[in-house]
């Protein structure tokens, strides 16, 4: 059945930036800010959500919280990824840095992970359990037939009756997880858990040829922000795109040189990093971008290390006055 339309009414999606944006900057910036926090698993990840929590967003620093040093250490080297993909996000430069805190709401994320072990449903069986379970599964005649004759070409007999009872325990277990909601891959058709939609080895595939498309997309559109790469591609996440485009940026600041502003690699690894359209492309946003980005650039033989101030041109207020900066980088 079809859904009735509705035409000239605007959807909720667009109406709430649009009223939010009405109220002013302020009010903006605190929605993007506790739309981040509330959306941090869809922006990092499960996985890094699972240990690392965002705690609140404060004068352009994301303050985080972890009760594993090992995590820590491993989300500040991700620092330049994960700051990326909280501005992407956000459609704008909401943050800068990012600092741990010493304490942090746990429980939400304890909670959570609780929520997940339940709803693995089959994985949170014990092992006892699922022993008994797979032993007092049933099987139709026709399976104990297929599986007799599948084994029926080994010639040693003790071989056969054992890869026969394991052929038996396989079909039993298969009964077991069908009934605890595993179903079918989309792709290859083998059993995956009820909240996955392909097994392991066909999402490692589809992750990888979406990556693919993701970057070719980024190579043609490299100011692409979140919203609009998903109306391309719909199956596109924040933490995706966000992957991609730093892997582009790296792999670009490798090839353009600190001095080197005015080529098109330059123009285009800042287009990549600041989410800039063509229009918006200044030579001025372009230095500043390099210069940010030195650490990761090509640099030649005879380069030696630049000021700020030598840089990137602050101007003077009268002739004769030193150089001061006017705003950060």
């Amino acid at each position: 059945m079809k859904k009735k339309r509705h035409p000239g009414v605007e959807p909720v999606k667009s109406i709430l930036p649009k009223s939010i944006h009405a109220l002013g900057p302020k009010v903006e910036q605190r929605y993007l800010r506790e739309s981040v926090v509330g959306h941090w698993s869809e922006i990092v990840g499960a996985p890094i959500a699972r240990s690392v929590e965002a705690v609140r967003i404060l004068r352009d620093v994301l303050w985080l919280y972890s009760p594993d040093a090992v995590w820590r250490n491993q989300i500040m080297m991700m620092q330049l990824d994960i700051c990326q993909r909280v501005n992407n996000f956000a459609g704008c430069r909401l943050v800068k840095e990012m600092r741990f805190a010493r304490s942090g709401r746990v429980r939400q994320a304890v909670a959570q992970a609780r929520e997940d072990a339940a709803a693995e449903g089959l994985a949170a069986l014990s092992e006892e359990r699922l022993r008994a379970q797979v032993a007092r599964a049933d099987l139709t005649a026709e399976e104990i037939a297929a599986a007799r004759t599948r084994c029926a070409g080994v010639e040693d007999e003790a071989l056969r009756q054992r890869l026969f009872r394991l052929t038996l325990s396989q079909a039993k277990l298969r009964h077991v997880r069908e009934a605890h909601g595993y179903h079918p891959c989309e792709d290859c058709g083998a059993l995956c858990p009820p909240q996955e939609k392909r097994c392991g080895v066909c999402e490692m595939r589809h992750e990888e040829a979406l990556r693919t498309e993701v970057t070719r997309l980024l190579r043609d559109v490299p100011w692409l922000r979140y919203a609009e790469a998903k109306e391309s591609i719909p199956e596109v996440t924040p933490s995706l795109l966000a992957s991609c485009r730093v892997s582009l940026i790296q792999s670009l600041a490798a090839k353009v040189l600190l001095t080197d502003y005015e080529s098109l690699a330059a123009k285009t690894l800042t287009m990549l990093f600041r989410c800039l359209p063509p229009e918006q492309l200044t030579e001025d946003k372009v230095k500043r971008t390099l210069y940010y980005l030195r650490g990761s650039l090509a640099k030649p033989r005879e380069w030696q290390p630049v000021k700020r101030y030598d840089y990137i041109d602050w101007g003077k207020k009268k002739a004769g006055e030193s150089r001061v900066p006017t705003s950060r980088p």
